[in-house]
């Protein structure tokens, strides 16, 4: 038996009824209004830095559909038919689109969770600190809950400046200094290691394993990127009045060295570790189609493939990132990006 694509779209601010996307006070369910019109569905998550994004293309043959406006906000629900709906988040409309001789009109719309006030440069600075009241505070200035994993909350932060940068861009560096994924989902605020297994307050992701009759397609790429010399990063010892040097892995060959130098040695081995982790998960990444559809899957999880080829199984992958794609047909598929597990 054939498993076809459900799914619920409702839209906040607007309304598909008469001049399609007419201001409507209330949540309005729009399902069966689209789905006539339906060309294609597009969801991307990813783990962290992109906020997820949902790619809607609907059909204007007929002239009628209005030119949705910037700021409505779309809310998805996707499954299969008999087996339940999973709710995919909200997301606002920032990039509609209108063309011919297609005669369609495409609305690409991003996770509504990232308040305008994330994006807007600012200045603020901090002193004697941890990270977990970095990432709490600016969770707060932009009215979002902090989940923050406890191995992160405790780091202590000499200083940091933000200078004439977003909330956003200062999370995506302190997740890239502490090899850490800052996500929002849901009205939350997500801080935690990446490839640990668990949500940023520590309840274990369930893991997935993946066999070869799960999979219509697989590739697998390995990089040589030195991930086994590992890494040395550069600080400067105020007491000694000279720089020393840490180092994060190691083996065969020359690590690679950071350009900062850094002002503790505990940021300098912070900052080899991280990179480190990247360096090794950057060394294979797998792209996979699902034989079955899977539209419960998201990031982070944990990945182990069996009975493919020596090398392959062998590895230990995290889920990076996950799309679903449906077409007006009712037909459903998954798509896996997975990285090596540092």
């Amino acid at each position: 038996m054939t498993r076809r694509a459900d799914f619920r779209l409702t839209l906040a601010g607007s309304d598909l009824a008469g001049d399609i996307f007419a201001a409507a006070a209330e949540l309005v369910d729009i399902t069966d209004k689209v789905r006539p019109r339906l060309v294609s569905l597009r969801l991307t998550s990813k783990r962290g830095g992109e906020a997820d994004q949902l790619d809607l293309v609907l059909d204007d043959s007929d002239g009628m559909l209005a030119i949705p406006p910037s700021g409505a906000v779309i809310r998805l629900q996707l499954g299969i038919k008999g087996e339940g709906l999973v709710d995919k988040g909200a997301f606002k409309v920032d990039e509609p689109e209108w063309s011919i001789p297609s005669d369609q009109i495409s609305v690409r719309a991003r996770a509504a969770d990232l308040t305008a006030g994330f994006r807007v440069r600012t200045e603020r600075s901090w002193k004697g600190t941890t990270l977990g009241a970095i990432v709490r505070e600016l969770a707060g200035a932009n009215g979002l809950d902090p989940r923050i994993d406890p191995d992160l909350a405790g780091i202590p932060v000499p200083t940091l400046v933000q200078h004439n940068t977003s909330d956003m861009a200062l999370l995506r560096r302190l997740g890239k200094d502490h090899d850490a994924v800052a996500t929002v989902k849901d009205g939350k605020l997500l801080f935690s290691r990446i490839g640990k297994g668990t949500t940023a307050s520590g309840k274990a992701l369930p893991g997935l394993t993946l066999t070869r009759p799960d999979v219509s397609s697989c590739r697998v790429r390995f990089t040589a990127r030195g991930a086994d010399a590992g890494v040395e990063a550069r600080w400067h010892d105020q007491d000694a009045g000279e720089r020393k040097t840490v180092k994060a892995g190691g083996g065969a060959g020359k690590p690679k060295r950071l350009r900062k130098v850094y002002h503790s040695e505990a940021a300098a081995q912070q900052a080899a570790q991280a990179e480190n982790g990247r360096t090794k998960r950057a060394g294979a990444s797998a792209s996979i189609e699902l034989s079955d559809p899977r539209p419960d899957l998201y990031p982070e999880r944990n990945v182990t493939l069996q009975g493919f080829k020596p090398g392959v199984d062998g590895s230990n992958w995290i889920l990076s990132e996950v799309s679903h794609s449906l077409d007006k047909s009712g037909g459903l598929r998954t798509s896996l990006t997975l990285e090596a597990k540092g």
